[in-house]
Protein backbone atom coordinates (compact mmCIF):
# COMPACT_ATOMS: atom_id res chain seq x y z
CA UNK A 1 0.00 0.00 0.00
CA UNK A 2 1.21 3.47 -1.07
CA UNK A 3 1.96 6.36 1.24
CA UNK A 4 -1.21 8.44 -0.29
CA UNK A 5 -3.33 4.60 0.14
CA UNK A 6 -2.86 4.14 3.44
CA UNK A 7 -3.36 8.06 4.31
CA UNK A 8 -6.75 7.71 2.34
CA UNK A 9 -7.56 4.49 4.34
CA UNK A 10 -7.37 6.60 7.85
CA UNK A 11 -9.18 9.28 6.37
CA UNK A 12 -12.38 6.94 5.35
CA UNK A 13 -14.86 6.72 8.35
CA UNK A 14 -16.34 3.48 8.40
CA UNK A 15 -19.91 2.98 6.94
CA UNK A 16 -21.54 1.68 10.36
CA UNK A 17 -19.74 5.03 11.99
CA UNK A 18 -21.11 7.50 9.34
CA UNK A 19 -25.01 6.03 9.17
CA UNK A 20 -24.86 5.80 13.63
CA UNK A 21 -23.70 9.80 13.47
CA UNK A 22 -26.23 10.11 11.02
CA UNK A 23 -29.41 8.74 13.33
CA UNK A 24 -28.63 10.71 16.01
CA UNK A 25 -28.05 14.06 14.09
CA UNK A 26 -31.09 16.19 14.32
CA UNK A 27 -31.57 19.93 13.97
CA UNK A 28 -34.08 22.50 13.82
CA UNK A 29 -33.88 26.33 14.08
CA UNK A 30 -37.70 27.08 13.38
CA UNK A 31 -37.64 29.59 11.15
CA UNK A 32 -40.42 27.61 8.64
CA UNK A 33 -43.65 28.89 8.82
CA UNK A 34 -44.66 25.74 10.32
CA UNK A 35 -43.40 23.21 12.94
CA UNK A 36 -41.81 20.55 10.59
CA UNK A 37 -43.88 17.60 11.53
CA UNK A 38 -41.17 14.81 9.74
CA UNK A 39 -39.02 15.93 13.39
CA UNK A 40 -41.89 16.73 15.34
CA UNK A 41 -45.18 15.19 17.22
CA UNK A 42 -47.71 17.18 18.09
CA UNK A 43 -49.36 14.01 20.19
CA UNK A 44 -49.62 16.17 23.24
CA UNK A 45 -50.22 19.54 21.91
CA UNK A 46 -54.24 19.08 22.65
CA UNK A 47 -54.85 22.77 22.28
CA UNK A 48 -53.29 23.38 19.28
CA UNK A 49 -50.86 26.13 20.82
CA UNK A 50 -47.96 26.33 19.28
CA UNK A 51 -46.88 28.96 15.95
CA UNK A 52 -43.17 29.55 15.30
CA UNK A 53 -42.80 33.13 16.14
CA UNK A 54 -40.83 35.69 13.74
CA UNK A 55 -40.55 38.40 16.20
CA UNK A 56 -39.28 36.18 19.61
CA UNK A 57 -35.88 34.48 18.68
CA UNK A 58 -32.49 33.39 19.86
CA UNK A 59 -30.68 33.98 16.83
CA UNK A 60 -31.64 33.55 13.30
CA UNK A 61 -35.28 34.59 11.94
CA UNK A 62 -37.99 32.57 14.17
CA UNK A 63 -38.60 30.64 17.27
CA UNK A 64 -40.74 27.40 18.14
CA UNK A 65 -43.45 29.37 20.82
CA UNK A 66 -45.26 26.85 22.91
CA UNK A 67 -48.35 28.69 25.40
CA UNK A 68 -50.59 27.51 28.30
CA UNK A 69 -53.42 28.88 29.70
CA UNK A 70 -55.55 28.49 32.69
CA UNK A 71 -58.43 26.97 31.14
CA UNK A 72 -56.37 24.44 28.97
CA UNK A 73 -57.12 20.75 30.64
CA UNK A 74 -56.07 17.71 28.77
CA UNK A 75 -59.01 14.99 30.24
CA UNK A 76 -56.89 12.13 29.75
CA UNK A 77 -54.21 13.17 32.53
CA UNK A 78 -56.51 16.11 34.14
CA UNK A 79 -53.41 18.18 33.49
CA UNK A 80 -52.67 20.94 31.69
CA UNK A 81 -50.22 19.36 28.64
CA UNK A 82 -49.19 21.31 25.53
CA UNK A 83 -45.80 20.16 24.22
CA UNK A 84 -43.90 18.88 21.53
CA UNK A 85 -41.75 15.68 21.24
CA UNK A 86 -39.52 14.27 19.07
CA UNK A 87 -40.95 12.24 16.01
CA UNK A 88 -41.19 8.45 16.51
CA UNK A 89 -39.25 7.45 13.89
CA UNK A 90 -36.40 9.86 14.71
CA UNK A 91 -36.37 8.35 18.55
CA UNK A 92 -33.28 7.45 19.98
CA UNK A 93 -32.74 3.63 21.58
CA UNK A 94 -32.79 4.42 25.83
CA UNK A 95 -29.28 3.71 26.74
CA UNK A 96 -27.17 5.56 23.06
CA UNK A 97 -25.01 8.28 23.94
CA UNK A 98 -26.26 11.29 22.61
CA UNK A 99 -25.60 15.47 22.99
CA UNK A 100 -28.69 17.76 22.75
CA UNK A 101 -28.44 21.73 23.07
CA UNK A 102 -31.08 24.07 22.63
CA UNK A 103 -32.11 27.87 23.60
CA UNK A 104 -35.17 28.77 25.94
CA UNK A 105 -36.88 31.07 27.85
CA UNK A 106 -40.72 31.46 29.23
CA UNK A 107 -42.65 34.70 29.18
CA UNK A 108 -45.57 35.44 31.01
CA UNK A 109 -45.75 34.22 35.00
CA UNK A 110 -48.66 31.59 36.06
CA UNK A 111 -50.24 32.73 39.24
CA UNK A 112 -47.92 31.16 42.09
CA UNK A 113 -48.70 27.88 42.58
CA UNK A 114 -46.38 26.50 45.33
CA UNK A 115 -45.30 23.01 44.44
CA UNK A 116 -47.50 21.71 42.38
CA UNK A 117 -45.84 20.15 38.89
CA UNK A 118 -44.55 22.13 35.95
CA UNK A 119 -42.57 19.87 33.24
CA UNK A 120 -41.17 22.24 31.07
CA UNK A 121 -39.36 19.83 28.96
CA UNK A 122 -37.30 16.35 29.41
CA UNK A 123 -36.37 12.86 28.28
CA UNK A 124 -39.06 10.54 28.57
CA UNK A 125 -38.53 6.48 28.31
CA UNK A 126 -41.87 4.81 26.81
CA UNK A 127 -43.63 5.16 30.12
CA UNK A 128 -46.72 6.50 31.45
CA UNK A 129 -44.70 7.48 34.39
CA UNK A 130 -42.36 10.44 35.08
CA UNK A 131 -39.32 11.43 32.55
CA UNK A 132 -36.39 9.80 33.38
CA UNK A 133 -34.49 13.74 33.54
CA UNK A 134 -37.09 16.58 33.86
CA UNK A 135 -36.55 20.52 33.25
CA UNK A 136 -38.95 21.48 36.09
CA UNK A 137 -40.59 24.72 36.95
CA UNK A 138 -42.65 24.45 39.98
CA UNK A 139 -43.43 27.45 42.06
CA UNK A 140 -41.59 29.50 38.82
CA UNK A 141 -38.14 28.29 39.76
CA UNK A 142 -36.33 26.26 37.38
CA UNK A 143 -34.47 23.06 38.75
CA UNK A 144 -33.42 19.60 36.83
CA UNK A 145 -34.58 16.08 38.21
CA UNK A 146 -33.53 12.74 37.29
CA UNK A 147 -35.02 9.72 37.87
CA UNK A 148 -32.19 6.84 39.36
CA UNK A 149 -34.39 3.47 39.66
CA UNK A 150 -36.92 4.31 42.14
CA UNK A 151 -34.99 7.51 43.53
CA UNK A 152 -35.83 11.08 42.19
CA UNK A 153 -32.15 13.16 42.61
CA UNK A 154 -32.54 17.45 42.76
CA UNK A 155 -28.93 17.89 40.07
CA UNK A 156 -29.73 21.77 39.76
CA UNK A 157 -31.82 24.59 40.55
CA UNK A 158 -31.75 28.19 39.64
CA UNK A 159 -32.73 29.16 43.40
CA UNK A 160 -29.40 27.65 44.87
CA UNK A 161 -26.95 25.20 44.77
CA UNK A 162 -27.95 21.80 44.93
CA UNK A 163 -25.32 19.85 46.78
CA UNK A 164 -27.09 20.21 50.03
CA UNK A 165 -30.56 19.41 49.26
CA UNK A 166 -30.24 16.21 50.22
CA UNK A 167 -28.81 16.66 53.88
CA UNK A 168 -31.11 19.30 54.39
CA UNK A 169 -34.10 16.31 53.39
CA UNK A 170 -33.06 14.11 55.92
CA UNK A 171 -32.09 16.89 58.97
CA UNK A 172 -36.13 17.60 58.25
CA UNK A 173 -35.28 20.97 56.16
CA UNK A 174 -36.11 22.08 53.24
CA UNK A 175 -34.59 26.05 53.57
CA UNK A 176 -34.36 27.44 50.14
CA UNK A 177 -36.00 24.36 48.74
CA UNK A 178 -39.62 25.01 49.42
CA UNK A 179 -40.30 24.93 45.42
CA UNK A 180 -39.30 21.06 44.94
CA UNK A 181 -42.79 18.89 45.31
CA UNK A 182 -43.08 15.04 46.73
CA UNK A 183 -40.11 14.93 48.75
CA UNK A 184 -40.72 11.48 49.47
CA UNK A 185 -39.64 10.61 45.92
CA UNK A 186 -35.83 11.88 47.04
CA UNK A 187 -34.98 10.29 49.81
CA UNK A 188 -34.37 6.58 48.66
CA UNK A 189 -31.13 5.00 47.91
CA UNK A 190 -29.48 5.77 44.71
CA UNK A 191 -25.59 4.86 43.22
CA UNK A 192 -25.26 8.27 41.19
CA UNK A 193 -21.97 10.06 41.63
CA UNK A 194 -22.75 13.81 41.42
CA UNK A 195 -19.88 16.18 40.30
CA UNK A 196 -20.32 19.81 40.52
CA UNK A 197 -18.83 22.24 38.55
CA UNK A 198 -17.93 25.56 39.66
CA UNK A 199 -20.88 27.76 39.40
CA UNK A 200 -23.34 24.66 40.48
CA UNK A 201 -26.58 26.89 40.22
CA UNK A 202 -28.88 27.11 36.87
CA UNK A 203 -29.76 30.38 34.99
CA UNK A 204 -33.21 31.82 35.30
CA UNK A 205 -35.36 31.48 32.04
CA UNK A 206 -37.77 33.91 33.34
CA UNK A 207 -37.87 36.64 30.42
CA UNK A 208 -34.02 36.12 29.02
CA UNK A 209 -32.74 33.18 26.81
CA UNK A 210 -30.71 30.13 28.59
CA UNK A 211 -28.45 28.05 26.41
CA UNK A 212 -28.63 24.84 27.56
CA UNK A 213 -26.49 21.19 26.45
CA UNK A 214 -27.04 18.21 27.87
CA UNK A 215 -25.31 14.60 27.50
CA UNK A 216 -27.59 12.06 27.92
CA UNK A 217 -27.09 8.18 28.34
CA UNK A 218 -29.34 6.28 30.08
CA UNK A 219 -28.45 3.20 31.72
CA UNK A 220 -30.35 0.97 34.41
CA UNK A 221 -26.93 -0.84 35.26
CA UNK A 222 -25.12 1.83 36.91
CA UNK A 223 -23.61 2.50 33.29
CA UNK A 224 -25.99 6.24 32.49
CA UNK A 225 -24.29 9.14 32.16
CA UNK A 226 -25.69 12.67 32.40
CA UNK A 227 -23.89 16.29 32.16
CA UNK A 228 -25.83 19.36 31.82
CA UNK A 229 -24.56 22.18 30.59
CA UNK A 230 -26.04 26.42 30.97
CA UNK A 231 -24.41 29.30 28.86
CA UNK A 232 -21.35 27.31 27.90
CA UNK A 233 -20.40 26.52 31.56
CA UNK A 234 -20.70 22.79 33.18
CA UNK A 235 -23.55 22.77 36.39
CA UNK A 236 -23.31 19.08 36.93
CA UNK A 237 -22.09 15.21 36.17
CA UNK A 238 -24.07 12.26 36.97
CA UNK A 239 -22.78 8.89 36.29
CA UNK A 240 -24.74 5.52 37.74
CA UNK A 241 -28.39 4.15 37.77
CA UNK A 242 -29.97 6.65 34.91
CA UNK A 243 -33.88 5.80 34.23
CA UNK A 244 -36.87 4.37 35.17
CA UNK A 245 -37.26 0.34 35.35
CA UNK A 246 -40.56 0.40 34.82
CA UNK A 247 -41.45 0.87 30.26
CA UNK A 248 -43.13 -0.53 27.97
CA UNK A 249 -40.34 -0.10 24.59
CA UNK A 250 -36.82 0.35 24.10
CA UNK A 251 -37.14 3.70 22.70
CA UNK A 252 -36.50 7.66 24.47
CA UNK A 253 -37.64 10.64 23.16
CA UNK A 254 -37.01 14.69 24.22
CA UNK A 255 -40.13 16.73 24.72
CA UNK A 256 -40.40 20.85 25.17
CA UNK A 257 -43.48 22.58 26.12
CA UNK A 258 -45.40 22.44 29.36
CA UNK A 259 -46.85 19.55 31.40
CA UNK A 260 -48.23 20.58 34.52
CA UNK A 261 -51.15 20.90 37.17
CA UNK A 262 -54.08 22.97 36.66
CA UNK A 263 -53.45 26.17 37.56
CA UNK A 264 -54.39 29.52 36.65
CA UNK A 265 -52.32 32.18 34.64
CA UNK A 266 -50.70 31.71 30.95
CA UNK A 267 -47.33 31.17 30.17
CA UNK A 268 -45.23 30.89 26.96
CA UNK A 269 -42.32 29.09 26.34
CA UNK A 270 -39.77 29.43 23.11
CA UNK A 271 -37.29 27.27 22.15
CA UNK A 272 -34.66 28.11 19.32
CA UNK A 273 -31.57 25.99 17.71
CA UNK A 274 -32.31 22.86 18.55
CA UNK A 275 -29.34 20.72 18.10
CA UNK A 276 -29.00 16.45 18.56
CA UNK A 277 -25.98 14.89 17.87
CA UNK A 278 -22.95 12.17 18.60
CA UNK A 279 -20.86 14.59 19.71
CA UNK A 280 -20.23 18.10 21.85
CA UNK A 281 -19.04 19.93 18.97
CA UNK A 282 -22.06 18.72 16.63
CA UNK A 283 -24.58 20.64 18.92
CA UNK A 284 -22.43 23.61 20.75
CA UNK A 285 -24.19 26.88 20.25
CA UNK A 286 -21.55 28.61 18.62
CA UNK A 287 -21.90 26.11 15.64
CA UNK A 288 -25.34 28.04 14.66
CA UNK A 289 -23.79 31.29 14.82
Amino acid sequence: MTGVAVVLSLLVIPPHAACAASHIELRDNFEAASLDLSRWSLKRMKQKRHWIDANVYRNGKGALAIRVQGNDLDLACRCQQNEVREAADRRLKFGEDAWYAFSFMISGKAAPAGKQRWVIGGWKQETNGSAFMAQRYDHGVFHITLESGDTRVLLASARQDAKGFLDLLKSGSQEGFGFVGDTKRYQGASDLKIEYGADPVLPDPGGDWVDMMYRVRGGLAGDGLVEVYANGKLVVRATGTVGVRQVGGPTQYFKMGHNRAPMPGAATLYMDNFRRGATRDAVEFRAVQ
